[in-house]
């Protein structure tokens, strides 16, 4: 299973967009899952951030600094939002739900990571 297919997957088992996508690159941080769950970031814990975005930013500032700056970028233009409460009133008008912007993060960060 892929890293998409995987964070979708633990997002339906119930975590939030954060942990799910934490849960994900948990070998990239060099920890387990369970550890990484701890450590990921509180979604709308900063300013009322999407949880996905601000996993994204905090798991490249840790595993690779030089890409933060790019994921800021290619995730507002792909979202043309970062606050988690107007990004779920956008994306419910095309029918897109968050269990789909985790998948759509983690391709991204997944690109990033590999670039």
């Amino acid at each position: 299973m892929g890293y998409e297919e995987t964070a979708r997957m633990n997002h339906r088992k119930g975590n939030n967009c954060a942990v799910s996508i934490y849960r994900t690159f948990s070998d990239e941080l060099g920890i387990s899952e369970e550890e990484a769950a701890g450590i990921a970031p509180p979604p709308r814990s900063e300013g009322g951030l999407c949880g996905a975005y601000l996993a994204g930013c905090k798991l490249l500032e840790s595993v690779k600094p030089e890409a933060l700056e790019e994921f800021k970028k290619r995730f507002f233009e792909n979202n043309r939002e970062t606050h988690c409460a107007n990004l779920i009133t956008e994306r419910r008008k095309t029918g897109k739900t968050c269990n789909d912007l985790v998948g759509e993060t983690t391709i991204l960060i997944e690109e990033l990571l590999n670039k």
